[in-house]
């Protein structure tokens, strides 16, 4: 009996932990499912944000390469004024370039395809290296072309060959192995063919209704963003009308950063349901477990214990199982980070520094956790009414587990 005016002893979450682990000692059988469905959804979610961070940092930290600048100006269809070239150049360095789709064909006729045309002079680029195979990047001259190999094998020529363009012929002199500011330049539908100026205005492709980008890329001293912001504001300012396209290395790639956000978007909608998909899996298997357990908790009921120290008993256990299988999912999702920079570094501009990102982890923990404690939460009540007689009666029939009542 309880001495007057004390009340029962009712035992606390620290003794239902410390039962809870001494079962675990045990080991994990049982909890595999478990582990794999939270692991998995986890290294989804935390992975997918950890790369595009990364390549969002990527492009950063690489603008300038990226942008080919520190700042850049584009018309469509029209060329920069004589007046508008002497602003720019009072401000740094540039570099023009043409942009186009055209076709390139074989010399008979007998094959052709589409390319992506880019016209370059004597300064590009600004930034980083034009990559050739055999050859340093030099000026070409106006029957010369670099080429990407792509078309090399499109219309199964080589290095050497002659091509039509428009009206004039053209000798490819190397092949292209790497542009510093095709991530810029947005989605190619065809390889890349360099000319000279005048190997342009030689093809007869300036013609009226033809779709050309003329671009000037601008190099300038101490490119902080408040100059390059005073740069870009003058030149609106002086040339209000000309409706041009700015962009700085602070925002050298809108086009892939945006694409990278839908698709870390989608990605993470997609393991936040694979993880609640999951999560039916962590509801069967927490209550294949806790079936197993029905003669422990009725000893446990037995022996005086309250339905609230076995749920939490079996909580403790369940949520360091969630803490295992989300510190799985967290190692697989850090690591892919590093795995994108090594597949795909030479394609999209990953992040050369570190590569754990805090943030892109937090809500795989998050989700991690609740999807744990949302689908085990109805078998753990579920095991609050197991009664003391489940024992007896387990123990009348040789110690085979009956259906509850």
């Amino acid at each position: 009996m309880h001495s007057a005016g004390k009340a029962p002893f009712v035992p606390g979450f620290s003794l239902a932990l410390r039962f809870a682990l001494r079962e675990m000692r045990a080991g994990l059988r049982g909890f595999y499912i478990f582990l794999g469905c939270i692991a998995l959804g986890v290294a989804a979610i935390s992975g997918v944000g950890s790369v595009a961070q990364s390549i969002t940092q990527g492009i950063s930290t690489q603008g300038q390469s990226i942008l080919g600048a520190d700042i850049a100006f584009s018309l469509v269809q029209r060329e920069f004024t004589p007046e508008q070239i002497d602003f720019f150049k009072g401000k740094g360095e540039i570099a023009q370039i043409v942009t186009m789709r055209t076709m390139a064909r074989k010399l008979d006729g007998s094959d052709q395809g589409l390319v992506e045309l880019k016209v370059v002079d004597n300064a590009y680029p600004l930034y980083g290296n034009l990559e050739l195979e055999d050859l340093d990047f030099g000026p070409l001259a106006a029957d010369e072309a670099y080429v990407g190999p792509v078309l090399l094998d499109r219309l199964g020529i080589k290095v050497g060959d002659v091509i039509r363009v428009g009206n004039s012929e053209f000798r490819l002199k190397d092949t292209i192995s790497g542009e510093p500011d095709k991530v810029a330049e947005g989605l190619d539908f065809g390889p890349r063919l360099i000319l000279s100026r005048q190997g342009l205005e030689n093809s007869g492709l300036i013609q009226p209704g033809s779709l050309l980008r003329y671009h000037v890329r601008l190099k300038i001293d101490n490119p902080s963003l408040d100059r390059i912001k005073a740069i870009a504001d003058e030149a609106n300012e002086k040339f209000p009308d000309m409706g041009w396209r700015v962009r700085s290395s602070a925002n050298a790639a809108p086009a892939l950063s945006r694409s990278v956000d839908r698709f870390s978007q989608f990605l993470t909608l997609v393991g936040l349901t694979s993880l609640i998909v999951g999560g039916v899996g962590v509801a069967n298997a927490s209550r294949a477990f806790l079936e197993t357990k029905r003669q422990v908790i009725a000893t446990f009921k037995s022996l005086g214990a309250p339905g609230g120290m076995v749920f939490n008993l079996y909580l403790s256990q369940i949520m360091i199982m969630a803490t295992i299988g989300i510190a799985l999912g967290l190692a697989i999702g850090i690591a892919m980070p590093y795995a994108a920079r090594g597949a795909l570094g030479e394609i999209l501009p990953v992040s050369q520094g570190s590569l754990f990102f805090p943030s892109a982890l937090l809500p795989g923990i998050l989700f991690g956790f609740l999807t744990s404690l949302i689908f085990a939460i109805w078998p753990l009540a579920l095991s609050r009414d197991v009664q003391p007689t489940d024992l007896f009666r387990a123990s009348s029939y040789g110690g085979k587990k009956q259906s509850p009542r």
